[in-house]
Formats: structure tokens, sequence, C-alpha cells
């Protein structure tokens, strides 16, 4: 029996930050714990002392400030891995050059650049390689044949349903059919995506869709006997919101439904978890805006035991999203028994029967929103029913143990064949 069907793979992962977004912490710590090998490259290394448990970091140079100092760069690294591996580099100019457009000199700094970027990586010898998101797919192909073993990547929203169709971004769709074609295995968060991933040219047989896993020991439900004793007799709707504050997660639409609660007299308070610096300005305008100084708290990005604090001290998920892929703030909701109210796009519907474990309603239409969150409001009975309904649904089917495995068979197969 050969070593890979006795042993999991060793997985290299690409284009992401160190430390990494929590959702894919938890799973490179989850599939180090099956037994794994774990590295994850990164030119982007905010925190060199952060830990992940069984990950191996792999730091690479940022990019350098000058044409000179790129040119350096890519010298020195050409003659490290000439010595090393000069079919790999033959390999890797190669590429580099094929893949050489006006694009690549702007997104890069020209062929050097692009040369440049791959070369730390041109090297190492994992058994398969995953992308978390296709822009760094495409920024790092010349290297799917430098590796020579396989390459899989990931589905998750934007990636698919945005920025092929923005302006100037007319190199990145041009490749990702290529990326598609090329990789042995393409993961979705949702079905609905796999199915924008075809029009691009994914093979369905490739895909494997694998919705977001959450822990249910970390997002639990409240206590039992419910709020404290000081809350009890507050008659006030708690509403929360999690997630980026970029224009894809509608943020504007969920301060429309909350201004259209207010002037129907409902007591409302909005708490919004998440942030991206440079859109806090536009929401904080839009708060000022609509007069909500009072009912609105921004909170920017909290940590997973946060999020389920504040998940768990809240009546209801507000999730207005225009794009998406499977948010993981719905799971994480249902895992705390919290009712949704959320916009049916993406693979939403996939996690959400409306009225079962919440209500979905079209994106784009805040007035919409405003009766599921008034239903919510005055019958308590509801929001327990609901919330445990999705407390129900994510035991069985979304937890992130399942995730784990699910990603481990994916390496396992494309290692195989």
């Amino acid at each position: 029996m050969s070593r890979r069907r006795e042993e999991p793979p060793h997985l290299l992962e690409v284009g992401v930050r160190w430390p990494p977004e929590t959702f894919v912490g938890w799973k490179l710590e989850g599939l180090a714990a099956e037994g794994m090998r774990v590295t994850l490259a990164s030119n982007r290394v905010i925190d060199p002392e952060a830990r992940l448990e069984g990950v191996e970091l792999f730091p690479i140079p940022a990019r350098q400030p000058t044409r000179a100092g790129v040119t350096l760069y890519a010298f020195r690294a050409s003659l490290a891995l000439l010595v090393r591996s000069p079919r790999r580099l033959v390999k890797l100019v190669r590429a580099v050059r094929r893949l050489s457009t006006a694009r690549t000199k702007g997104r890069y700094g020209g062929a050097i650049g692009h040369l440049a970027l791959c070369l730390p990586l041109a090297r190492l010898r994992p058994d398969v390689v995953h992308f978390e998101w296709h822009r760094a797919a495409v920024d790092h192909l010349p290297l799917f044949d430098v590796w020579g073993c396989p390459v899989t990547t990931s589905c998750r929203g934007s990636d698919i349903s945005v920025y092929p169709h923005v302006p100037g971004w007319d190199d990145y769709a041009t490749r990702l059919p290529e990326v598609l074609s090329r990789v042995g295995a393409v993961h979705c968060v949702s079905e609905s995506l796999m199915r924008e991933a075809a029009a691009f040219g994914l093979d369905p047989a490739k895909a494997w869709v694998v919705r977001p896993g959450v822990d249910p020991e970390v997002f639990k439900p409240a206590r039992q006997e419910g709020r404290d004793a000081a809350e009890e007799g507050e008659d006030v709707l708690r509403v929360i919101t999690v997630g980026w504050l970029r224009w894809e997660k509608g943020s504007e639409y969920a301060l429309e439904a909350i201004r259209r609660l207010v002037d129907r007299g409902v007591p409302v308070q909005l708490e919004m978890i998440g942030s991206v610096p440079a859109e806090r300005q536009r929401v904080l305008h839009t708060v000022a805006d609509l007069g909500l100084e009072d009912r609105v708290h921004l909170h920017g990005h909290g940590s997973s035991a946060e999020v389920s604090r504040r998940l768990r001290a809240s009546d209801v998920l507000l999730h207005a999203s225009v794009t998406e892929g499977i948010p993981a703030a719905i799971t994480e909701a249902m895992a705390c028994a919290v009712p949704v109210v959320a916009t049916a796009c993406g693979g939403v519907a996939e996690v959400i029967t409306d009225g079962v474990e919440g209500f979905l309603v079209p994106p784009r239409e805040p007035d919409q929103l405003v009766e599921p969150l008034l239903r919510l409001w005055k019958d308590p009975g509801l929001r327990k029913r609901m919330g445990q309904a999705g407390r129900d649904r994510v035991l069985p089917e979304l937890t992130i143990e399942q995730e784990h495995r699910a990603f481990l068979a994916m390496y396992r197969q494309v290692t195989a064949a």
C-alpha cells in the first residue's frame, strides 16, 4: 500500500494571511488533529507570534517596494531554485512568460514581479495545495505544473458571484476558467455557488459541496432559564448583524429596516459585529442619516467567544446580504438557537427553511424585512421554536467535525487519483 493511502496527505495552504480568518484557522487545526501535516504559506504575516495547533507557518518575504528590489530578489531566488531543482525553475519561467499580460504588469509589476511572487513556493513539495479563494489561485497559476501535485480551491462567494463581473478584473475573469479546469477538486460552500461556477467551466463531477460547519460547543444556546432577571422586564427587540461591512452584506438595507421598526414604535436595538476600516465611515454616515445613533452600536471585529456571547443575548439575527455563499453568521446563530431573518440569496435557502428556522425575504427590499422582525418581537414563543429548530438543524448536518471529515475525504481522493 502506498504512503498516501496509509497516511493523510501533506496540505499546503496558499494565499491566506497569518493568523488566518477564524473559519480557515478552525479548518486547518481540525485537519491537523485528523493527522494531516498542514503548512500555511503567507506573505501577509500580521502576527508572527500567533499559533495554530498542528499548523506550520511558511513565511514568504513581502513584496519589494521598488522594481530594482523585485528584480534583485527574483534573481537571488532563481539562483537558489536553480541549485535545488533546475527543472522547476525552467517550468516556472515558462509558465510566467505564458501568462504575462498587460494586467500582469499592473498587478505584479510585470513578469519579473510575477516570478518573484511564485519563486518562494516553487521549492515546496506538498501532496496537495489548497487555495481558499480563486483570486489567489489565479495569481499562482504558474506553479500548478511546478508543484506536480493536485491543486484544489474553494468557491466561497464573491470570487464567483462578484469579481468576474467587475470592470478592471478582466484578467481574473479570463483566467478563472483555466483554474477551474486544471484543479483536481473544487470545494463549494453551497449548491448555488456550484451552479454559478459551472458557468465558468467547473465540471460538476469535480465539485464538493461542503457547507460551513460550526462548533456547537462554542456557539450554543443561552442557559435554559432565559435572560437575567434584570432583563426580563425589558420589552426590547434585540437584533444583531454579524459580518464584514462590505456592500455585499447589505448593511444599508438592514439599517433601513431598523428605521422602519422605530417609525412603527418598536423599541429596537441593533448590534453590528464586524468591520472593514474603509467601509466603516459609510455605515456610520447611514446610521446618522437615518437618525439611528441611539439605536445602533458598531462593535468592530469580534472573537468567536465574543460573537457567541452577543448572539446569545440577542432575539434575532438580521442578515440582509445581496450576494452570498452560505454565511457562517447564519449557522452560528442557528447553533445558538437564535432565529434568523435573512435575504434569500446564494445558498442561504439551503440552510434556512422559510418559516422554520427563520424567515427569508427577497434581497434589496428593506420593507420585506420589517414584518418578520415584528412577528418575532410580538411572539416570544415563535422566537423560541424557531431558535430550537435552528439548533436541531445544525447538530446533525452543520458541525465543524463534519466539515473537517469532508475536507479530509476530498484531499485523500485527489491525492489517491
